[in-house]
């Protein structure tokens, strides 16, 4: 199974998933899409607007490859899982976001963290290139480590003594 995941902006990232439907036609792979503000119908992917975090974990865990758009919390998701996602960063010019940030912090991914493409080389990259699996070591995984025990401090601190 394909995952690919476009997050939860306002705008549509359509120009994405166009190219997801046309290669769920062609790869005999399933493709499960999360697609946010987007109203487009894809005939051939199983289609959900959002995601509760568990079945999101659930997705980035078990998918063949994985299919992100190009925010952040996704990615440092995806590498805290010990996966190396296809990135593929949102565009002011086409409306999809409001600036080019995104394509900033592709920008800034080393190809041991991540392969970033444009929605047009998705199909090639996807039957070239073999995500390496069980990295360690990432930055990705220590920052979501590190987050993951302040915001525990921070409950435990904020419910005091007693836990309650």
């Amino acid at each position: 199974m394909i995952f690919v995941a476009v997050g939860t902006h306002h705008a549509p990232f359509d120009r994405l998933l166009r190219v997801v439907d046309a290669l769920a036609a062609t790869t005999g792979e399933p493709f499960v899409v999360q697609r946010g503000a987007s109203r487009l119908v894809l005939s051939r992917c199983q289609v959900v607007d959002t995601l509760p975090p568990a079945a999101l974990t659930e997705h980035l865990s078990t998918a063949r490859r994985i299919v992100l758009h190009g925010g952040s919390s996704l990615f440092l998701e995806a590498r805290s899982l010990g996966r190396v996602p296809v990135i593929v960063p949102r565009r002011a010019r086409f409306g999809e976001h409001v600036d080019d940030h995104q394509v900033e912090f592709a920008r800034s991914l080393a190809p041991t963290e991540a392969r970033v493409c444009a929605p047009e080389d998705l199909g090639a990259l996807l039957t070239s290139w073999e995500e390496p699996r069980g990295v360690v070591g990432d930055r990705g995984a220590a920052f979501a480590r590190r987050l993951t025990a302040a915001v525990d401090a921070l409950v435990a601190a904020r419910r005091g003594p007693g836990g309650a």
